[in-house]
């Protein structure tokens, strides 16, 4: 009997610690303050339940719940000092109890323990600005852009705003120009030039580019398409001739055979032989109500390529898939032309060419004919000139909602060899 007493009890023991041990996760996990109290009287040495205690006293109601969950939040941290999570707990008590000086250390500790997440580089970068330690912030921020690019902007804002609107120049020189990220740097771009400092912004591409880096279009993209959206065309031509020469957009000014002549087409794929880019100088487009977009048809006018229009149910909408943005010189007369073929287009009023100055549209407004009914291949042409300060106009495959029976369309349209050249009548002095 002394032997089995002698073994049984540190068995009954141990059972007895498992099961105050497993109870108390059980409480710990219920979210329930009372319950996670009993769990952390249960198992003291548990540094998960300080945690959840602490947790719950920053969301409770308890005038006291601030200073009592940076106690708990404290013995989390000392028993376990190599978890960030509990460090950042700690950051978050500290700053509910008006500590700002503890959260600092708090949230670097955990940037400190977890350096490639980058929520605790934000969470550190925030307690900095919180201290006004520029420095501090700035090393957490850059970390900050540099884990998590595609999150950019909100650290430009947040600095921007929380050190009293600090100097655009600054954050760039601070935060950005010794990096080695272009996807921030570019993302830094698109936000200079929406707060309207585009002079900035060519400042800091003419920086960026001056070394011949490799830049993809996608990272350029949101300031390319900034820049055209305000009306800057010739920043927006420069970002775009890069691109082209540096091999990241195709050099393909359309499939004219003319060049040679002086008398090039400026429509950019204008047979589509490549699929669009969606973005600068190529074609734009987007899903419509009713309309399918085929840019790779086989039935072309010339090339192997043509864009299809299919009107897939008969409603009588307004319809632009598909646009572009081309530069002019202002006065000068132009030529826009296509060819066009169509089958079993219902409506009078079908698909046409359609060219607008962006600035000033009732500036210029002028489309070709419409594709109606069923046609073989032939040209349609508009000629228009360009106003004294036109710089770009916008192109696009348009159909206007029909007035007179029948409204509706449907059928099918081809369009290829998009051009627009000079025209041989004399410009205005």
């Amino acid at each position: 009997m002394l032997f089995l007493l002698i073994i049984s009890v540190p068995a009954i023991l141990f059972a007895t610690k498992t099961m105050r041990v497993a109870l108390a996760e059980t409480w710990g996990d219920s979210g329930e303050l009372d319950k996670v109290r009993r769990a952390v009287a249960l198992d003291p040495v548990n540094p998960k339940l300080h945690y959840m205690l602490g947790v719950l006293y920053l969301l409770g109601i308890e005038s006291t719940g601030p200073a009592q969950a940076v106690r708990e939040m404290r013995q989390a941290t000392a028993l376990n000092p190599r978890v960030a999570r509990y460090w950042s707990g700690l950051g978050q008590a500290c700053l509910a109890a008006d500590e700002p000086a503890c959260a600092d250390q708090a949230y670097q500790r955990a940037a400190e323990l977890a350096p490639s997440n980058p929520q605790f580089a934000w969470e550190a970068g925030m307690a900095a600005m919180v201290t006004d330690d520029r420095g501090a912030a700035v090393s957490q921020f850059r970390r900050f852009v540099q884990l998590q690019p595609t999150r950019s902007w909100e650290a430009f804002e947040m600095m921007q705003r929380g050190f009293g609107g600090l100097d655009l120049d600054v954050i760039w020189s601070d935060l950005l120009r010794n990096s080695s990220g272009m996807t921030p740097k570019l993302a830094y771009l698109d936000f200079v030039a929406e707060n309207h400092r585009f002079d900035l912004a060519n400042r800091y591409w003419a920086e960026i580019t001056s070394t011949n880096p490799k830049i993809h279009l996608e990272a350029a993209k949101p300031y390319l398409e900034r820049l055209l959206a305000s009306g800057h065309y010739g920043e927006a031509a420069n970002v775009w001739r890069y691109l082209i020469r540096t091999g990241e957009v195709p050099s393909i000014p359309g499939t004219d055979q003319s060049r040679e002549t002086g008398n090039a087409s400026t429509v950019f794929n204008g047979g589509f032989e490549q699929a669009p880019l969606n973005a600068g100088f190529d074609w734009h487009y987007g899903k419509q109500l009713y309309l399918d977009l085929d840019f790779a048809d086989v039935e072309a006018h010339r090339g192997s390529r043509a864009l299809r229009l299919d009107f897939t149910l008969p409603k009588n909408l307004d319809y632009e898939p598909i646009y572009q943005y081309v530069l002019v010189v202002p006065g000068q007369s132009y030529v826009l032309a296509a060819f066009v073929r169509s089958e079993a287009i219902t409506s009078d009023s079908g698909p046409r060419l359609h060219v607008i100055d962006p600035k000033c549209s009732g500036c210029l407004d002028v489309a070709t004919d419409s594709a109606n009914g069923t046609q073989g291949w032939h040209e349609v042409s508009v000629q228009f000139t360009a106003g004294l300060e036109t710089e770009a106009v916008r192109i696009s495959i348009w159909r206007p909602h029909s007035r007179s029976f029948p409204m509706e369309i449907s059928g099918k349209a081809w369009f290829d060899d998009i051009s627009l050249r000079p025209s041989q009548v004399a410009r205005p002095d």
